[in-house]
């Protein structure tokens, strides 16, 4: 009887797990800087376009920028809140980053530590802002 419980338990606090980080998944859009945010907190099932030999992963950054930049590592900070790290293309850089889902099922992105994310403007590089918003693509 105990095992039946004990394993009734794991299963509960299995589906609550995913149930916290199934809230998101999909593509998003920060229109302000045309960067697309691809995501699946609840598994490894996105393939990047060109890097489909990396095998399936839980999310990367593309466009607007000098380089793809993918979710390696991720951890939930709160109901609707997640620290994330991105690596870029050659794993040279990683950008760590607060991520919020807000109540209108945007996304809020905050930079942490140094700004990485850049890209070339009139053959100089220039750093991304260190908060975007992106919508539902």
């Amino acid at each position: 009887m105990k095992r039946l419980h004990l394993t009734l338990l794991l299963l509960l606090l299995t589906a609550a797990a995913q149930a916290q980080t199934d809230t998101l998944r999909g593509h998003w859009l920060c229109k302000a800087e045309g960067i697309h945010l691809y995501i699946d907190l609840a598994e490894e099932s996105i393939s990047v376009p060109r890097y489909e030999f990396l095998g399936k992963m839980n999310g990367y950054l593309r466009g607007g920028m000098s380089e793809t930049w993918f979710l390696v590592a991720f951890k939930q900070q709160g109901h609707n809140s997640w620290l994330m790290r991105f690596s870029n293309e050659s794993g040279t850089d990683t950008q760590e980053l607060m991520l919020y889902l807000t109540p209108t099922n945007t996304l809020r992105y905050k930079a942490r530590g140094p700004k990485l994310l850049r890209r070339a403007v009139r053959g100089k590089w220039v750093y991304l802002p260190e908060e975007m918003t992106f919508e539902p693509a």
